[in-house]
This record gives C-alpha cells, structure tokens and sequence, in this order.
C-alpha cells in the first residue's frame, strides 16, 4: 500500500543539521490548508507535495529543488541567496510566491498549470531562466496580461501573455529573458535594449497571440523615444500592430509562429542591392576584381566616406553612427562571389520627381564581387534606422566612380523590415537592362555578363572626385592621377595603395605602362576621345 504523509501542523522545521527534505518513491505529501513546511536545506522529490498548505524554501544558503517532473501544489521562495531546479522540471499546481530570492530554472521548464498563478516577484525576487529552460504557462482559456515574473541577477524584466479568440489543445505558451541583444538583430541598428524574451506556443490555434515584455532604462542604447516592439519568427522581423509605452518600458507584439523572440528597437527598412564598378569588373567572368583586399588587405576597416579627401564630397545624413566592419569579412569568403571589393556609399531618397527629390538617410556599406552590397557583417542586406516600411529611391555612389540612382518616376521600390526577402522580392538590381535607371543612358556604362547579358556598370574614373569624368579641362581625371596622385612624375609607381587615382582598382597607381590608369581613362571610359565627358546623374 502507498504511503501517504498528511502534514498538518502550522510550521514543520529542518533545522541545518536536518535540512534534507526526502520524498520517496510511492510516497504522497499533502500539506493541508493553512499549513507549511519550511525546508531550510535542499528538496528531492519523487512524488508531488499537493493540497492547500505550501512548501517554503527559506534557507540561508543556496538550495536544491529536485522535483524530478512532479508537481508542487504552493511554493514559497524566501531565501535571498536564491533556488535552483537541480533534476527534472517542476509542475506548480496552484500559486507560486516571492518573498526573496529568485528561482533559477536552469536546464529545467518550470511550468504553471491553467490555473495556477504567481505573485509577490520584484527586483530581488523572481524566475531567472538563466539556461535553456522554459517558463510555461498551460492554457485551457485566452488571458489578459499572465504574469511571468523574469528576470536576471538584480534586474526584473517581467513579461505578459495576452491571447484572445484562440482554440486551446494542452495549449502552452513557454518565455525565457536573456540579458543582452536579440543575436538577430540587424547590424547598425541605432536604438535598442540590451535584452529579449524568447517564446514558444504549441496547442493554440486561432485567434491572436500578444507578448509584452517589461525593460530597464539601463538596457536602453540610443534613445527610448525611438524603440519599437519586434517579433522575430527565426527568419523575419515584424512590427506590425505593436505596441509601446515609455512612461512603463514597455513593448508588445504578436507572436506568429510557434517559436520566436520579442525584441525593441528602432524603425528600420532593409535594402538589398545590387551594382557593379566598371573599374574592377571583368566581363569573361561576371564579377569584379578583389584586388583591394586580396594579400594585404587594403580596404579600410572603417568607413572611409567619413575621412578626408572623400568627407568633402560625400555627406551623411541621418547617420551619425560610423561604420566598422570586422577585420576578418576582408579575408577569403567560402564563395569567391562573396569576397568583398570596396565600400560603397548610399542614398535613400523619397520618390519625389526632380526638383525636389531629397535624401532621406546615407549608409556606407560593402560591396561583394558580384556585386551584392551588404552590411558590415558583410553579409546581411543593408540597414536604414528610423525609417518607415514604404516606396523609395535608392542610389548608389563609389569614392571614385560616378553614382547611379533608381528614377524617382518608376524605379523606386517597397523596402520593408523582412531580412529574408531583401535579396528576392525586394532587390534593387542596378546591374539588369530592365531596371529603370535615373537620367539618360549615358549616366551608366554596358557591359556583357556571361549569365545575365548586358548589364549596366557606373562609370569608373572620377580620380578628381568632383561628380565627371574628363581628360582635359579644369579638374580632370588625368591630372588628378599624375599631379595629385604622382606629384607630377609620369615614372612614379605607386604600389599598394587605397587612392581614388587608382581607378582600374589592382592596388596600384601607374600613369605609363601595362595596365596603366591612364589609358584605362582614356580607353575604357571615355572611348580614346580627349573632349568626352561622364557626367554623374542623381535626382
């Protein structure tokens, strides 16, 4: 026969000496109501403590709750130097309360049962999930703002669950907090909290899931006034039908999907984009030349855009956070497609028809050999903060060729928030004959491409960085090679080196013999003719 243990007395001791509390196999604890057992050592259990009456962990050091799955019916946290689930996970039945201390679930899934609920959690008391365990909560009925009370070392960052119009099978909505920034977020994003509560549902069909989740001021980088509630599916960022409160440092979004995380951050859009140099590109092969970064890398690290001599003719807007890629996208990528070439520099415009087309935010960025143009990471499609998801006209400018830009009157195009489709339904592929480029044919150069056909280039050779590219003339290109680049001296060889003179892009500034970067201007760009012009073309 199982043995049942009736614990009815108002206050059951473990004194230091005693302090391990032993549910055996085959063993059931009821704790009736209005009594306790306060265990000031570890507990192991291998049955569930049930009824009205609570077990209270109330040691004095840290202690063990081995619950092995099973249920406890009430539990009391009051011991500051906190709890742990040591084996398996724990069931509450009814109520979990703080007095002081956090629970630390660890491995562990704590999980509430439909009608169990939680109170008493503040700064210094609450669940920290401080491993791959879940705080669960069991779902028979939607709920208005469930209360789970997370947290982490001494900062509280408590979330809610809200579902309505929802069919419920054993439903269960599962949350944990980390401590710092979604390892998702897109890179140069502005303003943004130093944390995010990953969720999981599973049985809930219908209706809608809302996660709210509760930050700290000092998580905040950046400026509150502009942080936005994000879900992240795993694939995706949405900020549709968010929510936020600064007098409460709050967020919200809905929970799409069974597995994601909710995050805050500014507005943002994502442009994938793509454009080729005429000065680095190779027409037998389709992609430009690395020569920039191939051995010792030349590229900078840094934006160079920010710097001298190209800070005069490029300004940022809306960006004044600075561009510092890795040190190690500039080594050899898996694909030779994906080894970076240069940094670009880009304008998002609104779509106003010339006069009036303005820029509205300038990133600097990376371009790959086949001419994708990528973040920082040298991976991802590329960030404009504090903008809204809508239709804009991209442009795109290099330090030594002559920019391009969609046509404000066709060509823009929807930027969103989604990372996934930036390279696919929402590119901006200035290298295609179907797409509709700003101002006549001669603001681009054509080449041929063994796979796409002709495709368009912007024009190399603008060493002067003054918008054209001439021979002759006020501020020509040959002369800034020679005079500026060579100090006047047409034996000069200047090798490895990062200079707007060196517009055939191999690292090396030549004014006579093979491969010389006069002759390519001449040749190449402006058709061996002394009196031909290209003049750069943005709205």
């Amino acid at each position: 026969m199982r043995a049942i243990l009736l614990i009815s007395i108002f206050l059951f001791a473990f004194t230091p000496g005693h302090s391990q509390l032993v549910i055996d196999d085959g063993a059931s604890v009821n704790v009736s109501n209005g009594s306790k057992i306060y265990a000031a050592g570890n507990v192991t259990g291998n049955a569930s403590i049930k009824g009205a009456g609570t077990l209270v962990m109330n040691g004095s050091s840290l202690q063990t709750l081995n619950m092995n799955s099973d249920t406890i019916s009430h539990l009391e946290i009051n011991n500051g130097s906190n709890v742990v689930l040591g084996t398996g996970n724990l069931i509450i039945d009814s109520s979990l309360t703080f007095i002081n201390g956090k629970l630390k679930i660890g491995l562990n899934d704590l999980l509430f049962s439909p009608q169990a609920v939680t109170s008493g959690a503040n700064s210094s008391a609450f669940i920290w999930t401080d491993g791959s365990g879940y705080v669960k909560k069991g779902l028979t009925a939607d709920v208005i703002d469930f209360l789970f009370p997370l947290g982490e070392n001494n900062n509280y960052r408590p979330a809610y669950i809200t579902t309505s119009g929802c069919t419920y099978s054993s439903g269960m909505v599962g949350l944990q907090l980390k401590n710092v920034a979604s390892p998702n977020m897109p890179p140069m994003i502005g303003n943004y909290i130093a944390a995010y509560w990953p969720v999981s549902k599973f049985g809930i069909s219908g209706g809608s899931v809302t996660l709210k989740g509760t930050y700290k001021t000092t998580d905040i980088s950046g400026a509150e006034n502009k942080l936005s509630g994000y879900y992240n599916n795993g694939t995706d960022w949405s900020s549709q039908n968010e929510t936020h409160d600064y007098a409460q440092h709050q967020v919200s979004a809905p929970v799409s999907g069974n597995n994601g995380s909710l995050f805050a951050m500014n507005k943002f859009v994502v442009v994938g984009a793509r454009a080729l140099l005429q000065g680095a590109y190779n027409a037998s092969n389709g992609l430009m030349s690395d020569a920039l970064r191939s051995g010792t890398n030349l590229i900078p690290i840094s934006d160079p855009y920010r710097t001298a001599p190209y800070s005069t003719y490029f300004t940022h807007v809306n960006n004044t956070i600075a561009e510092n890629a890795v040190p190690s996208i500039f080594g050899s990528a898996s694909s030779v497609n994906d080894n970076i070439v240069d940094w670009v520099f880009l304008e998002l415009r609104n779509t106003t028809v010339t006069p009036g087309n303005s820029i509205l935010a300038t990133r600097s960025a990376l371009i790959q050999r086949d001419g994708d143009i990528v973040d920082i990471d040298g991976s991802s499609p590329v960030t404009f903060n504090n903008i809204p998801e809508g239709n804009y006209v991209l442009a795109v400018r290099h330090r030594n060729h002559l920019g391009i830009s969609l046509n404000p009157a066709n060509g823009y195009k929807i930027f969103n928030e989604a990372t996934s489709t930036a390279y696919s339904t929402n590119v901006a592929d200035f290298r295609l004959s179907n797409t509709t480029l700003y101002g006549t044919t001669a603001a681009y150069n054509t080449a041929s491409h063994p796979l796409l056909g002709n495709v368009k280039l912007l024009w190399a050779g603008n060493a002067s960085l003054n918008g054209n590219t001439k021979y002759t003339g006020l501020q020509n290109d040959k002369d800034a090679i020679l005079i500026t680049a060579l100090g006047n001296n047409a034996a000069t060889v200047l090798s490895n080196v990062y200079s707007p003179a060196d517009i055939n892009m191999n690292r090396v500034i030549r004014f006579n013999g093979l491969a010389n970067d006069k002759d390519y201007l001449y040749i190449n760009i402006l058709n061996s003719s002394t009196t031909t012009q290209r003049i750069q073309a943005l709205p």
